[in-house]
């Protein structure tokens, strides 16, 4: 299939002013290829004071992503990861279950502020609730501590309220996700014992979650996240008859499907295709690897084989550090330090490949505002792409801002007609944040009367 035509990304989201009325514009990347990184343990190294190169260059973990053509960072959340699980807790794979994070990593405060670097560096954000004070995954799925006096009723209801509190603490902090992951390798539930297995139960409380993130932004995308083992199609179908069982209509809020892809655990990359093909057949949903670390390549290639409305990307899970599981991470740790390797390399070729740069070097995507292509006005539209469409002859202006305030540059418009402030005006504008100022005359003479 031919890749769409390159177009420059202008903005995250926009704010536009109409002379006096000012009406915010919520816009949300969408690449037309995730190439996406967890980079969770980024923030907890920097603060052990480790540093992060690329060419023997000491650099921000997020320029190094942004110049090998990342476009979007998933980040895990747990309830609080400084509790400690009670000791008679079983922990089935190894990994320190109590505390997670005596200093609060992977908690609400540090992740909004981690998200908040997302933001500023233009990419897309995906935030993981794990539901859980430390790992959530297909052996365990422990009930965060101060949740464990609650009955299911109580429980449910919880699920809502946190999920909503978290998100309105990073939409005030500028930095609510893009997409939201509710709860973590799910395929035998979440919050046990109460959610266990893919039951009704355990559909209530994805319900919750789902609700709660509806209630701080309708368009913030859903994934639900499995396992490539165990039959996904089959998982999906389970949870969409349980969820619309719980809610009418409620499995038509998901909007992708995540598998976790380990070859070690979940079969060769053959297993992979054959999995995401019958769910991207069989359901209405995007579909996605949500995390994998080896095989960097071919599961790219796996996911991107598929019909354009069906795929979404794919998220590298700790490519700075896991080595775990036989994985190939894309940093070495050399020089008292973690440095790129040649792993690293194969993403700019990748996103070539997939058509998701163009010429000059820009990462490609499509503003999508309110979950609709365009949004308009008596006397302009802001269509996909950051282009206004302005649709009077009297002349009016269109200025733009950085997201700090500093005026850009100015465009004066004298007709109808379309204007691409990015190309206009001349200047290297990175994907990123920024505000447009939009002035009809027209308006103006109309708000006098």
């Amino acid at each position: 299939m031919a890749a769409a035509a390159p177009r420059r990304l202008f903005a995250l989201s926009l704010l536009l002013t109409l002379a006096a009325l000012t009406t915010a514009i919520s816009a949300a990347v969408e690449p037309s290829y995730v190439l996406g990184a967890d980079i969770s343990w980024v923030q907890q190294r920097e603060g052990e004071r480790v540093k992060y190169a690329h060419n023997g260059r000491v650099m921000d973990m997020f320029d190094i992503l942004k110049e090998h053509k990342f476009n979007y960072i998933r980040l895990r959340l747990f309830v609080d990861p400084t509790a400690r699980v009670p000791e008679d807790t079983p922990n089935s794979d190894g990994w320190s279950a109590s505390p997670y994070s005596a200093a609060g990593y992977c908690g609400l405060d540090s992740t909004v502020k981690m998200a908040k670097r997302v933001k500023a560096a233009g990419m897309g954000l995906l935030l993981d609730f794990h539901y859980s004070d430390t790992w959530a995954d297909p052996g365990k799925q422990y009930k965060p501590v101060s949740w464990r006096g609650l009955n299911f009723s109580q429980l449910t209801e919880r699920v809502r309220s946190y999920t909503k509190e978290s998100l309105l603490a990073f939409k005030a902090a500028g930095a609510l996700p893009d997409m939201v992951q509710v709860g973590n390798e799910v395929v035998g539930g979440m919050i046990h014992p109460d959610g266990r297995n893919n039951g009704a139960d355990f559909a209530k409380l994805v319900n919750a979650g789902i609700n709660g993130v509806k209630d701080v932004d309708p368009n913030i995308k859903i994934m639900m996240h499995t396992i490539n083992e165990r039959n996904p199609n089959g998982w999906v179908q389970t949870l969409k008859t349980n969820l619309n069982n719980a809610e009418a209509n409620a499995a038509n809020k998901i909007d992708v499907i995540g598998l976790s892809y380990y070859p070690k655990w979940h079969g060769n990359v053959d297993s992979l295709r054959r999995s995401l093909t019958a769910i991207a057949n069989n359901h209405n949903y995007k579909v996605a690897v949500a995390e994998y670390a080896d095989k960097h390549r071919e599961v790219n290639d796996v996911v991107f084989a598929l019909p354009a409305n069906k795929r979404l990307g794919t998220f590298v899970w700790e490519p700075q550090e896991f080595s775990g599981d036989n994985s190939l991470p894309l940093f070495d740790w050399k020089n008292n330090r973690r440095e790129t390797n040649s792993r690293i390399a194969l993403y700019p070729i990748m996103a070539e490949a997939y058509g998701i740069e163009d010429g000059e070097g820009n990462t490609t995507g499509v503003i999508n505002i309110n979950s609709r292509d365009r949004i308009s006005t008596r006397n302009f539209s802001l269509i996909h792409g950051g282009t206004v469409a302005y649709n009077s002859n009297v002349p009016g202006v269109i200025t733009v801002y950085s997201i700090n305030g500093r005026m850009l540059g100015k465009i004066r418009v004298d007709k109808a007609g379309l204007y691409d402030p990015a190309r206009m005006l001349n200047l290297p504008l990175k994907s990123g944040v920024y505000m447009l100022s939009i002035k009809s005359n027209s308006f103006l003479d109309e708000r006098a009367r």
